[in-house]
């Protein structure tokens, strides 16, 4: 699964009137915290129901899980013959495709096979054979698949999707579009730091810290968010090091490795989650000078990169969100 992203959220209390209390759970699921306010609901069965999607799609789109669609499909013995996959797979590897070809491969959802030699939770890490790396360097390119409706074929049988860049951004979405269908016009969807924001706090923007790369347990601004995503990928998520150098979970396809551009994270803020969690990735895989410059050429999309010394930089849009309060 993607990267654990670790943004603070300060959600403050208005004085100037009283307000309901919020309906909230925290649940271990997608291999996170996940966690689910709801602030015009108490419907405990609704808020349930929110747990039931992530459930439900994680076993659609993990890599690790044998019981899930992707696991399945990744290791199908069939797998350079057409195989049908579900509408919620389909999508996400579609725009997963989409993100794939506009980073010119840069940020690659065959992956797999890479991602799978990490192991950034094992209590004592070790690097990857450098042989293994290399082996399976070709079989990375979204090239080797063919995707159409409901239909996808692997032109290598050792090719590997890995959707954790891009899955929880769906999957809020998910989450949101069921709240709205159930009337529920104000909650905050947090799928581990991949924050939603259902329309506002009530009568009150959220206020979403981004995290202090340096010391992670601070914000180093917020942002003032009105039913947006906020998503940040960043080197302090999942990590360990070996003999002072550190390794963390966002990969180049290129080499193997961690990607070292002086960046430590990219924040996105956007409507659909699923656009923030690809490209937090996909600018920070770019680098800032790049990255900075395809978020200023699309719509509806902003971002921040912080490097190594803290230092912010922002996309054209991004400082109309900055909380100055």
């Amino acid at each position: 699964m993607k990267k654990l992203i670790t943004i603070l959220l300060l959600l403050t209390l208005c004085g100037c009137q009283s307000q309901s209390t919020p309906l909230s759970d925290k649940r271990f699921c997608l291999d996170t915290i996940v966690e689910i306010t709801l602030y015009d609901s108490n419907s405990t069965d609704i808020l349930n129901h929110c747990f039931d999607i992530c459930n439900d799609l994680e076993l659609v789109f993990s890599s690790t899980n044998e019981k899930s669609e992707l696991y399945k499909i990744n290791h199908s013995i069939n797998k350079l013959q057409e195989q049908m996959i579900s509408d919620d797979l389909y999508a996400v590897i579609k725009e997963g495709l989409k993100y794939s070809e506009l980073s010119k491969g840069q940020f690659d959802i065959t992956i797999g096979s890479i991602s799978a030699l990490w192991d950034f939770k094992k209590e004592l890490p070790e690097l990857p054979q450098q042989d293994m790396i290399q082996e399976n360097l070709q079989n990375v390119s979204y090239q080797n698949i063919i995707l159409t409706p409901n239909k996808i074929t692997y032109l290598n049988e050792n090719t590997m999707i890995d959707l954790g860049a891009i899955a929880k951004g769906y999957i809020a979405d998910q989450i949101k579009n069921y709240l709205l269908k159930e009337n529920v016009k104000s909650a905050l969807i947090n799928l581990g730091g991949n924050i939603l924001c259902v329309g506002k706090k009530q009568e009150n923007p959220f206020i979403i810290g981004v995290t202090n790369p340096q010391q992670t347990s601070d914000s180093l601004f917020s942002l003032k968010i009105n039913d947006l995503s906020v998503v940040t990928s960043g080197t302090y998520q999942r990590f360990f090091k070996i003999d002072s150098k550190r390794y963390h979970h966002i990969l180049n396809p290129k080499t193997g490795y961690s990607y070292e551009n002086g960046l430590s994270s990219v924040t996105i803020i956007s409507k659909k989650s699923i656009q923030g969690d690809a490209l937090s990735t996909v600018c920070f895989s770019l680098g800032k000078e790049k990255g900075l410059e395809l978020l200023n050429s699309l719509e509806g999309v902003s971002g921040c990169f912080i490097d190594e010394n803290n230092q912010v930089s922002y996309s054209k849009s991004f400082k109309h969100y900055l909380n100055k309060d």
